[in-house]
């Protein structure tokens, strides 16, 4: 099967020699996505940052055919681990149960960076 990358119009281009969407088959993966704008500024504070960072998700996805409910698997990255609950209230209304599975790692981001998240998604078989 062939690699498919998939150019994203609606969301910040990527910041290194990776694609944000590559799709092989039915499957489809999201590089880390952040809390930036298409001009690769980043918006203030975890919950700005996470929902922004779903956002270019969502638009990473959109790019591939694919939406939130197609995703099965989620990784998170929070430089603080006093900001889980903030970015888990700012999070959880971005997918409805049942809720895909999710990692997540304290470490350390980019400058700035507060949150990233990459995410798996399966489409349906045509």
């Amino acid at each position: 099967m062939t690699r498919i990358s998939n150019p994203v119009t609606d969301g910040p281009p990527s910041g290194g020699p990776y694609s944000a969407s590559v799709r092989i088959g039915n499957i489809v993966a999201i590089a880390g996505q952040c809390g930036y704008l298409p001009d690769r500024s980043l918006v203030e504070g975890v919950t700005a940052q996470t929902r922004l960072t779903m956002q270019n998700v969502e638009a990473a996805l959109a790019a591939a055919g694919a939406t939130l409910d197609d995703v099965i698997g989620t990784s998170a990255y929070l430089t603080d681990v006093d900001d889980f609950a903030e970015f888990n209230e700012a999070y959880a209304p971005f997918f409805a149960e049942p809720y895909p599975t999710r990692t997540t790692i304290y470490c350390g981001l980019r400058p700035g960076v507060l949150v990233e998240v990459s995410v798996m998604a399966v489409l349906p078989d045509a």
